[in-house]
């Protein structure tokens, strides 16, 4: 037997790391688990019978204490190790049997052997890691708290770290039942006080609850919180700076900046749970106006998802697809192509619900968190539906100048790409650095605090005309021309109808004629006008549904006739 270098303060950390399980343990096993309510009950004490915890002294190998002899049996190879970030503590899984032996003087000895079971239930693992107090419950969803940055745990999450397959004897959502059976009856109090609210970097912290910005405060051992960054507090605020000057270059108007900087402070406050989410964010201007880089700076502070909508159309992939954006706190949209009401519903549930269904592989299908906040980036129209718009923050970005080249725009965002971001041996592109995350949430904060803590987001008509692959159809320009000329509300005289008839024909003509007035501003209804005899009269006209988009549309036009051919 090996003797090994040992810190005994450390050994006596252990010693009470494992009194206080096998304490916890005990009181486990003797619930009255015939009131848990579920038909595989009984397996729980049976299983939790099986744990043994093991000591540990100066020697190499822990050591199965047995109470009944006194004897001490070292195991080299312990069946389970648990670590709740403060100690360590090895399990001996199996039977301990204890025989009758007689001795070379002919008297009767007590004999005790080790049976190791070869697996150890699942669920009991997170039983061990909850007693051992890695896990902690926390308003009926278990944390990890291991770390100063704590972590909840979705079924998904669940079911990942501790394997429950479909071979398991109790699925995610019956182990969080179990926890909390548990919970109800010892009432363990956490390792750790969780900091649901508070953003901890090395110098200050950022409480979302009571919303204040705390100064010369550090990191404690025994609290964890929902976020934990690297960074100073002066370093933060000279990188805000740079970031409020990115904003006022690339954003375009007064109202979409202002959309710009309650972003990150509206979607870390979803991420907390301090509010729910009620609306999503659109960016929108041509290719290469700076969208890309402030998407990366924002992501690097949440768990950001990437969504790839034509993954969730496919019945084949669409379960696994939607099960990839549990507990994500930014669900990231990049589409290069038009975003319409084909792909609103998608939208719709990233952007509306809170739990879907989804399956990973191997894994029974489960409830997944889309608690995360839809982000979209996008060079090319956005429209949807009524009830969608009136969620929707848009951000319009500045378009570049035309006929600057490739040069010239780098030399104007390389400053802020080496600011904001750096290379990483692990990543093929630069990736945002956490200083510049924070530096936007800051900055966020205090513009959310200068507006009392409200979010009035503004609202801003995007311009969906600056693509290359738009062109006005003959009725936009008729009706555009008219607009020009005063004319706002215009009769579907014999003439227009014949117009709309020519433009829009065939299969789904309705619809395109729809869509087509609607992007321009403009839709079909019914008015009464004045007739030349004094009388009034109805009549189906094509009116104005959005001055707003109107105007841009407009605009666009009488820029598309001055552009050189």
């Amino acid at each position: 037997m090996t003797e090994v270098k040992t810190d005994y303060g450390d050994l006596e950390k252990q010693r009470k790391a494992w009194e206080r399980l096998e304490n916890n343990l005990k009181k486990v096993i003797n619930l009255p688990w015939e009131k848990f309510g579920n038909i595989d009950g009984a397996k729980i004490p049976q299983s939790l019978d099986l744990v043994h915890i093991l000591h540990r002294d100066i020697y190499e190998y822990p050591y199965l204490s047995v109470k009944s002899t006194g004897e001490n049996k070292r195991i080299k190879r312990p069946s389970l190790h648990l670590n709740n970030g403060q100690n360590t503590v090895s399990i001996f899984y199996g039977g301990v049997n204890k025989k009758a032996e007689k001795t070379d003087d002919g008297e009767d000895k007590e004999v005790v052997t080790l049976k190791s079971s070869k697996s150890i239930p699942r669920f009991v693992n997170v039983i061990l890691d909850y007693l051992f107090g890695k896990l902690a419950l926390h308003h009926g969803y278990l944390y990890d708290i291991s770390t100063s940055q704590f972590k909840r745990l979705s079924e998904m999450d669940i079911a990942h770290e501790y394997k429950l397959g479909k071979r398991s004897d109790f699925t995610a959502s019956e182990v969080v039942e179990i926890i909390s059976f548990i919970d109800e009856q010892i009432k363990l109090k956490p390792l750790k006080e969780i900091k649901a609210s508070i953003i901890a970097c090395h110098d200050f912290q950022m409480d979302l609850h009571q919303k204040k910005i705390l100064k010369d405060c550090s990191i404690k051992d025994n609290e964890c919180y929902f976020k934990v960054f690297d960074c100073q507090l002066s370093d933060v605020i000279e990188m805000s700076i740079l970031n409020a000057n990115y904003l006022g270059m690339v954003i375009d108007d007064v109202d979409s900046l202002h959309n710009a900087q309650l972003q990150p402070i509206y979607q870390m406050l979803v991420a907390c749970r301090e509010i729910t989410k009620t609306r999503f964010f659109v960016s929108k201007s041509g290719t290469r106006t700076g969208k890309g880089l402030r998407h990366k700076v924002i992501s690097s502070i949440f768990d950001t998802k990437h969504v790839n909508l034509d993954e969730l159309s496919n019945k084949a992939t669409a379960a696994m697809a939607w099960a990839g954006f549990d507990g994500g706190e930014m669900l990231l949209v990049t589409e290069s192509g038009e975003i319409g009401k084909s792909l609103e519903r998608y939208l719709k549930i990233l952007a509306t619900e809170s739990t879907y269904r989804g399956r990973g592989i191997g894994q029974n299908y489960a409830d997944i968190n889309l608690t995360g906040v839809l982000s979209i980036d996008s060079n090319e129209k956005v429209l949807f539906s009524s009830e969608m718009n009136s969620r929707a923050v848009n951000i319009a970005f500045k378009n570049r100048p035309k006929g600057e080249t490739d040069s010239e725009r780098e030399s104007i965002f390389a400053p802020y790409w080496e600011a904001f971001t750096e290379q990483r041996v692990s990543e093929t592109s630069r990736e945002a650095t956490a200083l510049a995350g924070v530096a936007a949430l800051y900055s966020s904060f205090v513009y959310w605090r200068q507006n009392k803590f409200k979010f009035n987001f503004k609202q801003v008509e995007m311009d969906n005309f600056s693509s290359d692959h738009f062109d006005f159809d003959d009725v936009q320009i008729y009706i555009i021309e008219e607009h020009i000329k005063g004319n706002k509300t215009i009769i579907k005289t014999d003439e227009v109808q014949k117009l709309l008839k020519e433009t829009y024909y065939g299969a789904g003509s309705p619809k395109r004629r729809k869509e087509a007035l609607d992007i321009i501003g403009y839709f079909e209804t019914t008015r009464k006008l004045p007739t030349f005899e004094g009388e009034r009269r109805t009549f189906r006209v094509i009116a104005i549904g959005n001055p707003r988009r109107a105007s841009k549309a407009v605009a666009a036009f009488l820029e598309s006739m001055y552009e050189p051919p």
